[in-house]
């Protein structure tokens, strides 16, 4: 497979009971913080590449540019661990670590009010927007919740996916109401004659590692596919909205169903065995072959029931045995909800995830030295380690994704319009 630009936004939730009194926001001061620490490279950006920053009331993490479905997860999990660090500093600074600061990565509270987890990937124009997106991509997002799914409880229900839940259209430019399996934004942040940013709405906040790693493998596989347009033969949906409503509230694989446009009923794996064989001839790493097979793995898994060693890496059915495993023997409408939340908590300490990653109940494709070390280093293959570059190098006026404007005497603004350049003379510069 080719390189593809990629990244992902969460926004996170920080809530402490007695900052709240104290009439502190957890989200502002976590960023106080981190402004202030060594992690700090320059505006809203860090040492990593990330972009860090307050959005609607959350603290969210834009990751820096990755190229591959293997890195993307490393440095979202980088972001995590940064946001973990300023939650303890903020304990022992503000509480004496008497009262407890929780930081969830989840996509909705009890109410259905959701939140960002976005994934973003650096697409060739030339490929016809919206056409062959809605021909070729909407039957792989509408039916790929089944793996990447997190599971949720909304509005008394368990669902496999709570963005998937939310979503009411095909197409749509909106991200918080009135969602589509498409959304319309056209952000480039690179030459916008050459890429289009295809912002990815659908998907929700990952815990599990081999769950985010499926959903980016598979989807930049069908991008690269479209890009050659090599799916002319797709399975045309009748009503993909209606299908994902029906298939996001069911937990019994053989009462999935995906109609298409000739009547035909089928299930969101035969949808998926579709995309499988087709990026099978793309496959060639060894990170690329471990990732098909767990493609291939999961649909066999799900297909079968066999549940317990499909939550492994699907984490919609990990969640659902970690709240029956939490609220055995307990009573109360809210015990089931307390724990959906805590099992998405960041802390290691706390989280119902990481007690059962712990457990080895859940399969990992990184390691904790690997996260480590993205916290402080951007990825080597992209703009991001420019960027680093160059804000090690000079004093930063201006900074963004895509441009840079120095402090040194003569307002130097930098462009960046390649996100896949790593040396300077592959950008253009101008005075101010």
């Amino acid at each position: 497979m080719k390189k593809m630009v990629q990244g992902t936004e969460h926004e996170y939730t920080l809530y402490c009971r007695k900052m709240g009194s104290m009439g502190f926001d957890p989200h502002t001061v976590a960023l106080d913080l981190l402004r202030e620490s060594d992690l700090h490279l320059a505006g809203e950006f860090i040492t990593n590449g990330s972009r860090v920053y307050y959005d609607v009331g959350h603290f969210e993490v834009s990751t820096a540019e990755t190229t591959n479905f293997h890195d993307v997860v490393v440095w979202e999990k980088a972001g995590e661990k940064v946001l973990d660090w300023l939650r303890r500093v903020m304990e022992d600074k503000y509480t004496d670590g008497a009262t407890k600061i929780h930081a969830f990565k989840n996509n909705t509270s009890p109410d259905g009010t959701s939140y960002g987890s976005h994934e973003n990937y650096c697409v060739s124009r030339d490929v016809p927007w919206p056409d062959r997106f809605i021909r070729d991509l909407v039957p792989h997002l509408s039916t790929r919740i089944i793996y990447t799914g997190a599971g949720d409880i909304l509005r008394g229900k368990y669902v496999l996916s709570p963005m998937a839940f939310l979503t009411s259209r095909v197409i749509s430019a909106e991200t918080m109401h009135d969602t589509g399996i498409l959304n319309t934004r056209d952000e480039p942040h690179a030459d916008g004659h050459i890429w289009r940013r295809l912002h990815v709405i659908v998907g929700d906040a990952l815990m599990n590692e081999s769950a985010a790693m499926l959903r980016h493998f598979t989807t930049s596989a069908v991008l690269q596919l479209m890009e050659a347009d090599a799916l002319q033969d797709v399975p045309r949906l009748k009503d993909p909205v209606r299908d994902l409503w029906h298939n996001v509230e069911v937990r019994n694989p053989d009462e999935w169903r995906v109609e298409l446009e000739d009547g035909t009923v089928v299930s969101p794996i035969d949808i998926q065995r579709y995309y499988l064989a087709k990026v099978e001839p793309l496959v060639e790493d060894a990170w690329e072959k471990r990732a098909f097979k767990l493609w291939e793995q999961v649909l066999e898994e799900l297909e079968d029931k066999r549940s317990k060693d499909a939550a492994r890496h699907v984490e919609w059915l990990d969640r659902w045995f970690a709240i029956q495993a939490a609220t055995e023997g307990k009573d109360g409408p809210d015990t089931e909800m307390m724990a959906c939340k805590q099992y998405s908590e960041i802390g290691t300490e706390r989280s119902l995830f990481y007690k059962r990653q712990r457990e080895g109940l859940v399969d990992r494709i990184t390691d904790d030295e690997t996260v480590k070390a993205a916290i402080t280093t951007p990825p080597d293959d992209t703009r991001a380690r420019l960027r680093r570059e160059l804000c090690d190098t000079f004093n930063i006026e201006m900074i963004d994704w895509s441009v840079l404007v120095v402090n040194d005497g003569s307002r130097r603004r930098i462009d960046l319009p390649d996100p896949y350049a790593t040396k300077l003379e592959a950008t253009y510069a101008t005075a101010g």
